[in-house]
């Protein structure tokens, strides 16, 4: 078991970790052919969150600061939990379900930060944590946790689940979310 699945075992009794699970997996590798890929379906703004959130493109920055930063990263863990018998079309019970993983891939964050670890979390759509996003008129008014989207760093993510193992599939009354912690572990861990 490595030190981030403890890390993760630590916290896994708390009530928002409850039926998750975690793998420690390879990097992505996204490329400028998935970034353009990923920015095009943000560009769609079917969340609603592009061009209004920190979390989100443009406000989390461009294909080339994003596809830097991302392979600045040389590990990563994913935390995962499946939904079964939801009705995907109730925006409340999927919005209620969408801040909770986010909040936990932020508390897991923080517990790797706490640890030395260098993370970036990244989970599904754009940043819950402020409720109203400052975005545009002010910066990010807690950066550190700030929980951005995996499509904006160009990571498909039936393509990477599945370079993974990990199982990736969408079906009608069920949804899984991921969280993908990106991380460099430090010095002697």
């Amino acid at each position: 078991m490595t030190m981030v699945e403890r890390l993760w075992e630590e916290m896994s009794d708390e009530p928002l970790a409850k039926n998750y699970e975690i793998r420690t997996i390879g990097p992505p590798a996204p490329t400028d052919e998935t970034m353009s890929k990923c920015r095009e379906l943000c560009g769609q703004n079917l969340c609603g969150t592009f061009n209004a959130n920190w979390g989100c493109p443009p406000g989390v920055g461009s294909e080339k600061e994003c596809l830097s930063l991302v392979k600045r990263y040389f590990d990563a863990a994913v935390i995962m939990r499946r939904y079964d018998g939801i009705d995907l079309k109730d925006k409340t019970i999927t919005d209620r379900i969408v801040k909770d993983h986010q909040e936990l891939c932020r508390r897991f964050g923080n517990v790797l930060r706490k640890n030395g670890y260098d993370v970036l979390p990244l989970a599904d759509g754009g940043c819950t944590y402020c409720g109203t996003c400052s975005y545009p008129d002010s910066p990010c008014r807690f950066p550190d946790q700030r929980i951005t989207s995996v499509s904006c760093y160009g990571i498909l993510m039936d393509e990477y689940m599945g370079s993974q193992g990990v199982d990736f599939t969408f079906e009608k009354e069920s949804m899984t979310l991921y969280g993908i912690m990106l991380y460099n572990t430090p010095a002697g861990k």
